[in-house]
């Protein structure tokens, strides 16, 4: 099998990774929004190992890139880029196959950037209704968010903090 070759099916094996992890971070959103704890708890595990397959997998595009250099007479052991690889292949049904592979790629990568966005946006929502529901079960809200007339307005101070322990 050709350099090229392995290298596309590679990419190939990339991008099917790329798929398995838009699942899982799509339903890593379903379980932020339903506020299910222990579906994410599980959804954030099968994430962390997809990733590190995706890491290694990574890698071995590096190595499948630097045989293909190799192979054309080039040993610099620069970080290339697909399209700089792009301009090492001749064979058109070979450019072809690379150069989807590549686009295939860049739009998974565009959609997992824009999920990830999402969902730390989702957590952040999440993280401030919380924050929110402690300081109104502690009592954080009392006098200071309703309105009195400003001659009537005392200054005072809180001294409740966010969270109000008693033990």
């Amino acid at each position: 099998m050709a350099e090229i070759e392995v290298l596309i099916g590679s990419l190939d094996d990339l991008s099917e990774q790329y798929d398995i992890l838009l699942d899982i971070m799509q339903q890593k959103k379903a379980a932020i929004i339903a506020n299910n704890y222990d579906d994410l708890v599980q959804v954030l595990s099968r994430e962390s190992k997809l990733v590190k397959g995706i890491q290694s997998r990574e890698e071995q595009i590096q190595s499948s890139a630097h045989q293909f250099l190799q192979s054309k007479g080039i040993k610099s052991r620069l970080e290339l880029t697909i399209t700089d690889i792009l301009r090492l292949v001749f064979d058109p049904e070979e450019k072809q196959k690379l150069a989807s592979s590549q686009q295939r790629i860049n739009g998974q990568l565009e959609k997992l950037k824009r999920t990830n966005e999402l969902n730390q946006e989702l957590i952040g929502q999440s993280l401030q209704f919380i924050e929110f529901s402690l300081n109104l079960m502690s009592g954080g809200f009392d006098e200071e968010s309703t309105y009195a007339p400003p001659q009537s307005q005392e200054k005072k101070t809180s001294s409740r903090s966010s969270f109000d322990i008693r033990t």
